[in-house]
């Protein structure tokens, strides 16, 4: 489950029994849904140190969600172990390799770094063996918001492209791009969101699985995501 806003468009309730991903900030939701994601991750670098103390928070309050996240956020310290929690190793996107250079089919050994958490998550998925996998609120569309600070330089590791004002943070709760506009509101920190590098990633992603023979389906509600085969989310129930 992406945190794209056309969440506010899917009937949630129908997911209350089923096996959900959530990410960062899904938490937000808590107060429109009865039930709780199976199964958490969160890997960005500027993303989640700014939001520990939230997650900190879930990993108390859902003893019976399993959480993942990268070995380095518990060897500096921004996020503290705990017997729902699982770190696993990763590695950086290698372009020479082809698809598996960009999806790792063995979580047990590293999972590689994403453009998109999404695609950690569906990492971790295919290895803990779920098939077919439903993506929803993977929207794939952003713009950057009126007001916000944006500093930095940074460079996609898979195709080189090099991203002005990296860095960001906002200044009001005015977040176009989630289901929530106080999702990255004011005084959130976050990275430019790089399209081109979510969308090449995906591309990797199905061609690693369709090889395997994992089904991956885009259910959101719209959106810009076109690499995976498209559902209805009602019919699937």
């Amino acid at each position: 489950m992406g945190n794209g806003p056309s969440l506010n468009e899917t009937p949630l309730e129908l997911l209350e029994g089923e096996y959900v991903w959530g990410l960062n900030r899904c938490h937000l939701l808590f107060d429109r849904i009865a039930w709780r994601p199976a199964f958490y991750t969160a890997v960005d670098t500027r993303v989640v140190p700014d939001i520990a103390d939230e997650i900190q928070d879930l990993i108390r309050q859902l003893p019976t969600t399993q959480f993942f996240f990268p070995y380095d956020f518990y060897n500096k310290g921004v996020l503290r172990p705990a017997r729902n929690v699982t770190w696993f190793r990763q590695r950086p996107l290698a372009p020479e390799l082809g698809g598996s250079g960009y999806f790792s089919l063995d979580a047990s050994a590293f999972l590689r770094v994403p453009n998109t958490v999404t695609i950690t998550a569906l990492q971790l998925a295919v290895y803990m063996g779920f098939d077919p996998i439903y993506l929803i609120g993977c929207d794939t569309s952003y713009q950057i918001p009126e007001g916000v600070e944006a500093e930095g330089v940074g460079q996609d590791p898979g195709t080189g492209e090099v991203i002005e004002g990296y860095n960001i943070t906002s200044t009001c709760d005015n977040d176009p791009n989630h289901f929530d506009p106080s999702y990255f509101g004011k005084g959130s920190k976050w990275h430019a969101p790089n399209v081109g590098g979510m969308i090449y990633g995906y591309e990797r992603t199905k061609e690693v699985c369709d090889a395997a023979g994992v089904q991956i389906f885009n259910a959101t509600v719209g959106g810009a995501l076109e690499v995976f085969p498209r559902v209805d989310f009602d019919d699937l129930f």
